[in-house]
């Protein structure tokens, strides 16, 4: 295993030089020696650290936490503060960009070995489970995808409607600022939300906009039974309750349970509006497709009534703004 690379960010020339040996002397390779967070911010790309060691008050317009929380957007990159003395109010800022250590002035070299392996130990450990999130998320992608070809071969929906759906949402999240974890959450749950559908009568699922009674009540059943179905699969998204409360609206008049508002997860709330405004404009057997502008002036319409206004405004602007279009 090669030597690990550290990035020296220290306005003080002799201050950093000191630092530079220091590391050296421990075994580590001292890639750059950055004497402002604009050349720290610049060479990043350039020397590829492992770690970065980052005075907190640094000379120039971009101090150690702006160049520490640009470092952090760019590449994960883990970043160690350097400080002999900050007030109540920087050192709160830092706190805030959650550094993987701090380093009192004057450096002791026992006290620099030991805050950096904590911290590449730490970098270690994010970066396995990543890799171990990743291969899940595409392991469960590719098995859920596969259940929805065979939920679209029986109906209601036409050939590619999941993966529409599946877009849209996923786009949805995004743009509201969801999470990572939250939207692949979103995106697994598009593909598989009807899988309840699978011991309903062809004949009711053909003509959903229309039925009443008893038939209604069999349909509004599906919901339940997906949740019956995922509520056994492990895993860290809340596929099940995503998938459950996928046809309740704001307003506490959907189905199966009649809840309402921010009682329901935001995810289930994005999934409700995209497979609704995917399915209103294809095509159906009992209604044509609706136009796109249409179906948004009805969502639109009924944004903090049947549907979470912070999901509505979001698709709205995807549409509108930003171009988006079903593939």
């Amino acid at each position: 295993m090669g030597k690990k690379k550290i990035m020296v960010v220290e306005d003080e020339r002799i201050v950093a030089q000191d630092l530079a040996r220091q590391l050296t002397d421990l075994g580590y390779d001292v890639t750059a020696t950055a004497y402002s967070g604009e050349e720290a911010v610049d060479r990043l790309q350039e020397v590829h650290p492992d770690l970065v060691l980052m005075d907190i008050v640094l000379a120039g317009a971009m101090d150690g936490i702006q160049a520490a929380e640009q470092i952090t957007a760019l590449s994960g990159t883990p970043v160690v503060y350097l400080t002999s003395y900050a007030d109540d109010k920087t050192f709160g800022r830092a706190t805030l960009t959650d550094p993987s250590g701090y380093i009192l002035k004057p450096v002791e070299k026992k006290q620099l070995q030991v805050t950096i392996e904590l911290a590449l130990y730490r970098r270690g450990m994010e970066l396995n489970l990543q890799k171990n999130h990743a291969r899940i998320y595409g392991s469960m992608k590719g098995l859920i995808e596969a259940v929805a070809e065979t939920i679209e071969l029986r109906g209601p929906y036409a050939p590619g409607h999941h993966e529409r759906v599946s877009g849209l949402a996923s786009a949805i999240a995004r743009e509201m600022g969801l999470t990572d974890l939250q939207a692949e959450g979103v995106e697994l749950s598009s593909h598989i939300y009807d899988i309840g559908m699978a011991n309903i009568p062809i004949d009711i699922l053909q003509e959903t906009d229309r039925l009443e009674g008893l038939k209604l009540a069999m349909y509004q059943t599906y919901p339940e039974a997906a949740y019956n179905i995922l509520k056994r699969i492990e895993c860290v998204w809340p596929i099940a309750d995503i998938v459950l409360q996928h046809r309740e609206l704001y307003d506490g008049s959907g189905f199966p349970r009649g809840i309402k508002g921010e009682e329901t997860l935001v995810e289930a709330r994005v999934l409700g509006v995209a497979v609704v405004l995917e399915d209103l404009t294809t095509h159906r057997s009992f209604r044509d497709a609706l136009p796109l502008s249409e179906t948004l002036e009805q969502i639109s319409s009924h944004s903090g009534s049947l549907y979470d206004p912070g999901v509505v405004d979001a698709c709205l602007k995807l549409f509108r703004e930003k171009d988006y279009r079903f593939e």
